[in-house]
């Protein structure tokens, strides 16, 4: 899993020196629960596709953004002539067998996935990085001893600007009813 931001990067966010590996850890975390969260790879990923078809004209690829498709096949044979629009392709002969009733093998090879990180989206990394690297188990933001007083963290950001979850929803690709 690719970090979307790195230690140093985050200790500047949170203005003090940090465990490089417990940084590692936070960033790495927050960059797949970030990932996870949006459906979206902020790193580009080659991949082989494959889901079962009718005959079709247009197959929608459960990936964003779908940036390259090198190959199509259905039952094996290669196929030309499709185009890709956002995250699906089309082709205007169909794809599968018209006269067949069985299903038909879909395969493609593509490239998903933003090839740099966003700057909205490493700022709301860093964030959620900042609260897992500076939560303990109780997810304490603050001890002190004299007249004891502890401080949990919220939930919020670290710092200033939107909240993780509306980045997210920025990057998350729109559902087609």
């Amino acid at each position: 899993m690719a970090m979307y931001a790195t230690p140093t990067e985050l200790a500047g966010r949170l203005q003090k020196d940090l465990d490089t590996y417990s940084a590692t850890q936070a960033l790495t975390l927050a960059s797949g629960e970030f990932s996870g969260a949006t459906e979206t790879w902020f790193a580009a990923t080659n991949v082989t596709w494959s889901t079962l078809i009718g005959y079709t004209t247009a197959v929608d690829l459960p990936f964003s953004p779908v940036t390259a498709v090198s190959a199509v096949r259905v039952n094996g044979v290669a196929v030309t002539g499709f185009t890709l629009r956002k995250n699906g392709l089309y082709r205007a002969a169909g794809f599968g067998s018209f006269f067949v009733s069985m299903p038909n093998l879909f395969e493609a090879d593509l490239t998903h996935g933003y090839t740099t990180v966003p700057d909205d989206v490493k700022r709301a990394v860093l964030d959620l990085a900042g609260e897992e690297y500076e939560t303990t188990v109780r997810n304490v933001r603050s001890e002190s001893i004299d007249d004891y007083q502890i401080t949990f963290f919220d939930g919020n950001p670290v710092g200033p600007g939107e909240p993780w979850d509306v980045v997210v929803n920025r990057y998350r690709p729109l559902a087609v009813a």
